[in-house]
Parts: C-alpha cells; sequence; structure tokens
C-alpha cells in the first residue's frame, strides 16, 4: 500500500456510540510521499473526564472554542477521500468515525490496514505492541503520545518500518481489506430505569446531556451509577 490515510482519533472514552470524538490528526500519503496533514481539535459539548485529561492533556478549556463534530466530519471525510486508512488498533478509531457519520446521514466506507495487527504476528516476542512500546524498540521519535496528529505520523513511520521489515513473509497483513463496524442494538429504558433515575434527577438538580425517554438501557444504567456515585442515592 503506497497510498492512504494514517489517522487517529482522541475521545471521551471508549464507546463510540456514548463517547465523543475530541480531536482527530492525520497524514495523507501518496506514492510513499506524505502530501497533506490533518489536525483538529473538536468541542465534544460535554466535560472530558479527568482520566482522559490526563492521558491526552485536552481539557475542556482547550476545546471549548473549536468547531464540533457536525462540522469537522465532513472537512475529515472530504480530506480522507477515496484512500484506504491505516491506523494501530484501526477499528477502534474507525468505530467513531464511523458511528458519526451514521449519525449526520455521511458516507465512509474504508478498506484499511492494522499496525497492531501486523505487530502482534510479527512481534510476538515483545512484552506490549502498544504504539509507544513499538515506536521505542525501533526509535520512533513520539513526543506527546495520545495525540492524534502525532500518533498519526508515529503510525505512519511504524508501518514504513513494518513493512520494510515484514512485507514479503506477511504481505497478507500488508493488503487493505474492507473495515466494517455496527452499532449494537440498544434496549429502551426500562420502567424501572426511568422511574428511579427520574426521582434522581429531581433530588439532585441533575441535568443529563439527553432526555431520560431517549436513553437507552444501557445509558441509563451508567447516568445512574455516575449519579449515585457523585451525589448519593435517591432516598
Amino acid at each position: 500500500m503506497e497510498s492512504f490515510i494514517a489517522f487517529d482519533i482522541e475521545t471521551t472514552g471508549i464507546s463510540p456510540v456514548d463517547n465523543k470524538i475530541t480531536e482527530i490528526g492525520a497524514v495523507k500519503v501518496v506514492k510513499g510521499r506524505v502530501v497533506d496533514k490533518y489536525s483538529q481539535l473538536i468541542n465534544p459539548q460535554v466535560s472530558i473526564p479527568s482520566n482522559i485529561v490526563k492521558l491526552t492533556g485536552i481539557t475542556d478549556e482547550l476545546v471549548k472554542e473549536k468547531p464540533i463534530i457536525d462540522s469537522v466530519l465532513p472537512e475529515f471525510i472530504r480530506f480522507s477521500e477515496d484512500y484506504p486508512i491505516l491506523g494501530h488498533n484501526i477499528k477502534f478509531d474507525f468505530s467513531f468515525i464511523k458511528a458519526n457519520a451514521l449519525k449526520l446521514n455521511l458516507t465512509y466506507e474504508k478498506e484499511a490496514i492494522d499496525t497492531l495487527s501486523i505487530a502482534r504476528v510479527a512481534l510476538k516476542e515483545l512484552p506490549s505492541r502498544r504504539l509507544g512500546c513499538l515506536c521505542e524498540y525501533y526509535n520512533i521519535e513520539y513526543l506527546n503520545g495520545h495525540r492524534a496528529f502525532n500518533d498519526a505520523y508515529a503510525t505512519y513511520e511504524l508501518y514504513n518500518l513494518l513493512k520494510e521489515q515484514f512485507y514479503n513473509e506477511l504481505e497478507e497483513l500488508f493488503t487493505p481489506k474492507p473495515i466494517l463496524w455496527k452499532p449494537k442494538k440498544q434496549s429502551p429504558i426500562t420502567y424501572k430505569q426511568k422511574s428511579y433515575l427520574s426521582a434522581l434527577i429531581k433530588k439532585h438538580s441533575v441535568v443529563l446531556e439527553k432526555p431520560v425517554d431517549e436513553l437507552s438501557k444501557s445509558e441509563a444504567s451508567r447516568a445512574i451509577d455516575n449519579i449515585i456515585k457523585t451525589y448519593g442515592r435517591a432516598r
């Protein structure tokens, strides 16, 4: 694969349905040469959890004046054109882009190569195949890890080294293949959850991101747990 989009995202959590994208970074490679770059912080319209802030350094203050995903995603899709995509654990990044594309009625169908999948086969002897560890192993400069553009560029460099070393014996892993993701079917909030969550909201004057009636069963469960953890029970 000589032409592709290497990209990475940062998010507020691990669920492409429930969590939000806070940053997209990408490198456009055409015939083996970097021809364009993309880097954009995104206002997730929710507070970024403290553990995520500690990991990425992306704060509420940093993104409060940035555009929301509704305006960023069409721009990123145009940047991506029809090229295959490359990432480290690419299904994670793809799932968030795909989930948001579905919400906006945008098309995002891609073939992909995953450097994590290649490393798991080619470098079984390593104790870890996280991006940072692989960069250390190959002496790839890895500054500001867990920022989208830096991770995307590091993945591009990692891919080149893996390809140089393992392409002949693992050609299949270096061939782009269709990548698919569909949201899991969500069960609606139960009557019992709705009653208890409504009581919690009233007692503690909590404002949710979505109306109670629109919550799924799993979303309602998480909301109840979060409110109890923060404020206590309804009675």
